[in-house]
């Protein structure tokens, strides 16, 4: 049997080699990976052995990885195990927490969000902090906010229409001498275009002029939230003459242009142009501003075909088999036939200039199709669509498997990349029911 002292060697011995392990593990930047050897460190008391630099790059790894509920619990976990060993959170990572706790995990923030995101915000400004199973006040570092943070807080405030939380924070931010950037007040006009504050857009817009910071303002992101307040509010004129602005500075292509010039129209600024005409009942122009686009120089985007798509959709119940066979044979009214030669000519346009389609596309695209009584076109759009899909997904892990990169680092980046592109195109529960419900009728 082993003395006391071949037992404390050995343990010495596991101890290095877990330490070791957590280390190389540590390389790798994957936190999936570090996190069950962190766990089996902190499970054996081990975690003194960790030095701050450990502890910030676990805290970067895990922000960097996936925004998931697991990935907040750790989040939370790595916070309390540094202060219980006395390390104050940065002013860096303070802003990453807030804009985890505030919601990045979930599809829709909840008040909940908001209050924790602040209790946050007031913690990182206090000389002390309370330990949970004493009670005692604990020095620690005052953090002071800054435009990240205050800009992270009004986002969560906007997101949840709490305009008067986020106008507060901004004047917050004002009072410490804190520039707002684009960001914030294109957070704070977007908001209050979904509140229909029309009046509320115009007094940001005037106190910034006054405040000589016209020139800050005069973006192209900018006018496109200030458009869209306008477009959704009834205030359509004057969203028409921004884009008119946009377009004319866009054709001029100036090399010097005026400070006074509108900036010059993107697809974002199209995309809300071409949804207003849409409203108006002016496809025909829409789809000619559509064809317009790349002579400027602007490439298009899939939510633009998106929307034109969906004007062609019915908004009365779907034809049945006789009006489908009386389509087929040529029987139909002219209108719809040039309705479908339109649809076309869009879905042609899309797949000519490489504009890549969205699960969005699948829905508008066939029930478009479905709605003018083209089943086989239809049919067509499905199969293509579901079919490029799994060629382009098949393609991207092929590419992932042949890579030679030795790094695990680098192969984990490579991976995210590839989690951040466009998600696959997934068909609507509506659509495949509609589907099955025209094949199963055909098949009687």
């Amino acid at each position: 049997m082993p003395n006391s002292q071949e037992m404390d060697l050995a343990m010495c011995r596991n101890k290095a080699t877990l330490i070791a392990d957590f280390y190389r593990s540590l390389s790798t930047q994957d936190i999936d990976r570090i996190w069950p050897l962190y766990t089996y460190l902190y499970n054996n008391e081990y975690l003194n052995c960790l030095t701050r630099k450990n502890y910030h790059n676990l805290f970067v790894y895990t922000i960097r990885s996936r925004a998931c509920q697991k990935n907040l619990h750790r989040l939370n976990a790595l916070v309390d195990d540094m202060r219980q060993r006395g390390y104050s959170l940065r002013l860096s990572e303070y802003n990453s927490l807030i804009n985890w706790v505030g919601g990045k995990t979930v599809p829709h923030k909840h008040p909940h969000h908001l209050i924790d995101a602040l209790q946050l915000f007031d913690e990182m400004q206090q000389p002390y902090r309370i330990d949970e199973n004493t009670g005692e006040k604990i020095e620690k570092d005052v953090v002071q906010p800054n435009i990240t943070t205050f800009n992270s807080l009004i986002h969560i405030a906007a997101q949840l229409l709490d305009l008067r939380t986020a106008q507060k924070l901004y004047h917050d931010m004002i009072s410490r001498n804190l520039q707002p950037d684009q960001f914030t007040y294109s957070t704070l006009l977007h908001a209050m275009g979904k509140m229909g504050d029309v009046d509320g857009i115009d007094r940001m817009l005037d106190d910034v002029q006054s405040n000589g910071l016209n020139n800050f303002m005069n973006t192209t992101v900018i006018w496109n939230v200030v458009m869209t307040g306008y477009a959704c509010n009834g205030v359509k004129d004057r969203a028409y003459d921004m884009f008119e602005q946009m377009l004319d500075s866009r054709k001029k292509k100036r090399k010097r242009p005026s400070k006074k010039a509108a900036p010059a129209v993107d697809a974002e600024g199209f995309r809300i142009y071409i949804n207003l005409m849409i409203h108006d009942d002016k496809r025909n122009e829409a789809i000619s501003a559509l064809y317009s686009m790349k002579s400027i120089g602007v490439q298009p985007i899939i939510t633009i075909y998106n929307t034109l798509f969906s004007s062609f959709m019915s908004q009365t119940p779907s034809f049945g088999l006789r009006e489908i066979d009386e389509f087929e044979n040529g029987h139909d009214n002219p209108e719809r036939q040039e309705n479908l030669d339109t649809l076309e000519k869009l879905y042609q346009h899309m797949k000519d200039i490489q504009v890549k389609p969205n699960s969005e596309t699948m829905y508008t695209l066939v029930s478009a199709f479905l709605d003018l009584g083209d089943t086989k076109s239809a049919l067509e759009v499905f199969v293509y669509l579901s079919t490029t899909n799994k060629i382009e997904n098949d393609t991207e892990k092929s590419n992932i498997k042949s890579s030679s990169i030795a790094n695990l680092a680098k192969d984990r980046l490579l991976r995210i990349k590839m989690n951040n592109q466009p998600s696959k195109i997934e068909p609507n529960p509506e659509l495949l029911e509609r589907l099955n419900s025209i094949l199963t009728k055909s098949n009687v």
